[in-house]
C-alpha cells in the first residue's frame, strides 16, 4: 500500500513538473506553480489557451465537461504546434498521450506557438 502511494505521488510530481515546464514555455512564469495544485492546474491550462479561468466551472456540468475537456486539449495541443493527427492519436491512445506530455514538457525543442495578438482560429469575439 505504501509503495502504491509513493508511486502515485512520484508520478504526480513528475507530470506536474512537465506541466510547470510547459507553462514556463508559454510565458506564464508568474503562475507556473499552479501546475502542482489540483484545480489550479486546470486554470493554468485555460490560461495557456487564452481562456478565462472561470471556465473551470464547466467541469461541474455533466457531459459538457467531457466536451469542453476535449476542446481544451485540442487547443492546448495546437498552442504547442501539434497538428490534428496528434489530436486523433491522443484521443485514441490516452496512455501514450500522457507519455508525450512528459516528453514535450521536458524537451527543449517544444515551443509555444500561440500568438498573443492573434485570436485562435474559429474564435468569436
Amino acid at each position: 500500500m505504501l509503495f502504491v502511494l509513493l508511486f502515485c505521488a512520484a508520478m504526480y510530481v513528475l507530470f506536474a513538473g512537465a506541466y510547470f515546464s510547459l507553462a514556463k514555455k508559454a510565458g506564464l512564469d508568474d503562475i507556473a506553480w499552479f501546475a502542482f495544485v489540483p484545480i489550479l492546474n486546470t486554470i493554468l491550462q485555460l490560461k495557456m489557451i487564452k481562456e478565462s479561468g472561470w471556465w473551470v466551472l464547466m467541469y461541474l456540468v455533466p457531459f459538457a465537461n467531457l466536451v469542453f475537456a476535449i476542446i481544451w486539449q485540442v487547443r492546448l495541443l495546437n498552442a504547442f504546434g501539434k497538428s490534428g493527427a496528434y489530436v486523433l492519436f491522443c484521443i485514441f491512445l490516452s496512455p501514450v498521450y500522457a507519455i508525450l506530455w512528459l516528453v514535450w514538457g521536458y524537451s527543449s525543442k517544444t515551443m509555444y506557438v500561440l500568438d498573443y495578438r492573434v485570436p485562435p482560429q474559429g474564435y468569436m469575439a
